[in-house]
Order: C-alpha cells, then sequence, then structure tokens
C-alpha cells in the first residue's frame, strides 16, 4: 500500500508543479511579448519608419533601437569600402561623423560601427539599409527628406574624398566611391509617381 501512496503522492505533486511551471512560461511569454512590442515600438521610433517589413528585416539583423545611430552610417561605411580597405582617412572621417552623431565608445551603435571598421558590412546589411531608405522616402515628407538626403550626401563626399587619390593628387573620388555615391542619391530619392 505504501508504494501506491507513494505513486499517487508522486502525481500530484508533479501535476501541482507542471500546473506551476506552466503559469510561468505563460508569464515569461506575456513578458517576452510585451518586451519585443516595445522593443518594436522603440525601434520605429529611432528609425523613424512604420513600415512593419522593414522594422522585422532590421529585427532579424539585429539592429534594435539602441543600434539604429550606427545604422544611419552604414552608406558611410559602404563607401569607404568602396576600393576594398578603408584608408586612414577615410577611418578617422567615419569616427568623426560617428562622433558628430553622438556616438559614445562603448555604446551598441559604437559597437556595431567598429565591427564594420574591421570587416566590410554584409550585403544582407546593405540591402536592409537600402528598404530602410526607401520606407523613409515613402513616409517622411518631401521637405524632411531633402535635408536627410543633403545631410547625408554631404557627409558621404567628406568619406569619398578623404583617399584623397594617388598621393593625395588628382581625383579624390574613385569610380567606385562614385557609383556609391549615386546608389545612395537614389535610395534616398523619392520615386516618380
Amino acid at each position: 500500500m505504501g508504494h501506491a501512496f507513494d505513486k499517487e503522492q508522486q502525481a500530484m505533486h508533479d501535476a501541482f508543479f507542471m500546473e506551476r511551471d506552466q503559469e510561468l512560461l505563460d508569464f515569461l511569454e506575456d513578458q517576452s511579448r510585451l518586451q519585443s512590442l516595445s522593443s518594436r515600438e522603440a525601434l520605429r521610433d529611432a528609425a523613424r519608419v512604420q513600415d512593419p517589413k522593414v522594422l522585422e528585416t532590421l529585427e532579424k539583423l539585429g539592429v534594435g533601437a539602441a543600434a539604429m545611430t550606427a545604422f544611419s552610417l552604414l552608406p558611410l561605411v559602404r563607401l569607404a569600402w568602396a576600393d576594398t580597405k578603408i584608408s586612414q582617412n577615410e577611418f578617422a572621417a567615419l569616427l568623426k561623423a560617428a562622433q558628430d552623431e553622438g556616438i559614445a565608445y562603448g555604446t551598441p551603435s559604437y559597437r556595431l560601427l567598429s565591427r564594420w571598421l574591421d570587416e566590410r558590412p554584409s550585403e544582407q546589411m546593405i540591402q536592409a539599409w537600402t528598404a530602410y531608405a526607401e520606407a523613409l522616402t515613402r513616409e517622411l515628407d518631401q521637405d524632411s527628406l531633402e535635408k536627410l538626403r543633403q545631410a547625408t550626401m554631404e557627409r558621404a563626399s567628406r568619406i569619398a574624398q578623404a583617399s584623397g587619390g594617388f598621393l593625395g593628387l588628382g581625383e579624390r573620388t574613385s569610380h567606385d566611391e562614385h557609383n556609391a555615391l549615386l546608389d545612395l542619391q537614389r535610395a534616398l530619392t523619392k520615386p516618380a509617381t
């Protein structure tokens, strides 16, 4: 009889804790869902876009609200990598752009930018930025978009000219950098309707 009683007691014990575990799992799931919602809202605010596909792509790539400032510098990094390596002057110009954006050492944005300076950003990351830029062109009014385009193109031109041609002589922007500038200009231009 003792053995049957022990089995019954163990079954009741297991059922009690299984129910408690399920309640805890449900609670954690709810918390995770709420956290995900608030992080999506923070990303939407930082990115200044509403397009759920763009936001989902950014999240999948690990670009959260905290890293959004560095993500906005991605076209500058891409431009610096146009000639397959970043020159010292381009590196310094990118760090200056980061400082101008308020990117402080040790922040997620700084770590992301630092990784991109060491290793060329993936094509997937570049495509995500292009989708982000296209969403901005749809969602920003013409005046805001023009200000963003002008500021971005000015910074990009400074990066392109930072390498300075051969021994600082001749054309300061290479053919590949020129093409990257054109791609950037197109990405930040509202499509004709």
